[in-house]
């Protein structure tokens, strides 16, 4: 992906794979505090290389901690206390928050008020493998950068299990549908697979869409408003009940 110019001052990167969005930022990264006299960024100048090194002083990554699942709100406020001090040795200071869609609502809210009013010289990238999770007034101050996602080969396991909940939702009973729901949400899956599920579940609603199938619609907005806004999320306490909602 050619980088945009001139650079925004915060990025939401989407789509794409993990190492994906990661190699994206560090060019982005890059770019910000290179300092090399052509186009940005050039590789070889001093920047360039301590930003491949990871040494370069005026970058900050911002992760859950090694036994949490969030980033906190005591995360981002000692990131927002960090932006107004000066860079050490470069133009820029660049804050990478991976994953960003990790941060719970007090620290999405308390993000907010740096991307909106941080000083000139701050750079935000934000990385999210579910930017639905963000909210909308974090994404709206971000510029979105989306890679393609990657190319998967078929999986005629996941197409049988999806092409099983579609024909369930679709035509089943709602004490049945919540069976299938109960198991599937004990079953703990993780949250890349259980998109994949989803995405596949979609495409086999949508082949089966028919007149005679009036609660089609209705299933595959539910199926697509869970994938993209995260609700249906394992763990989730509230997960079961809102699909059923929507379902039925």
């Amino acid at each position: 992906m050619d980088l945009p110019v001139p650079l925004s001052h915060a990025y939401l990167l989407a789509g794409g794979s993990g190492d994906s969005r990661a190699a994206l930022a560090r060019r982005l990264t890059a770019a910000y505090l290179c300092e090399g006299p052509g186009d940005v960024p050039c590789g070889v100048c001093r920047a360039c290389r301590k930003v491949a090194a990871d040494t370069h002083p005026d970058v900050s990554r911002t992760a859950p901690a090694p036994d949490k699942r969030e980033i906190t709100v005591d995360q981002i406020r000692a990131l927002r206390s960090g932006a107004y001090i000066r860079p050490n040795e470069g133009k820029r200071k660049v804050y990478l928050i991976d994953p960003a869609d990790a941060m719970n609502p007090a620290a999405q809210s308390a993000l907010l008020k740096v991307l909106e009013e941080g000083p000139a010289y701050a750079a935000f990238l934000l990385l999210a493998d579910q930017p639905g999770k963000l909210l909308d007034t974090v994404r709206s101050r971000c510029e979105l950068l989306s890679l393609p996602q990657p190319e998967r080969l078929p999986d005629p396991e996941l197409e049988a299990r999806a092409a099983a909940l579609a024909q369930l939702l679709l035509t089943g009973d709602e004490l049945s549908a919540a069976q299938a729901l109960v198991e599937l949400e004990l079953a703990k899956p993780k949250p890349a697979q259980l998109a994949d599920l989803l995405a596949e579940t979609e495409n086999q609603v949508s082949r089966r869409l028919t007149r005679d199938l009036p609660r089609g619609t209705r299933v595959l907005r539910a199926l697509k408003a869970c994938r993209e806004n995260a609700v249906y999320r394992p763990g989730a306490g509230h997960t079961l009940g809102w699909l059923m909602t929507q379902l039925f």
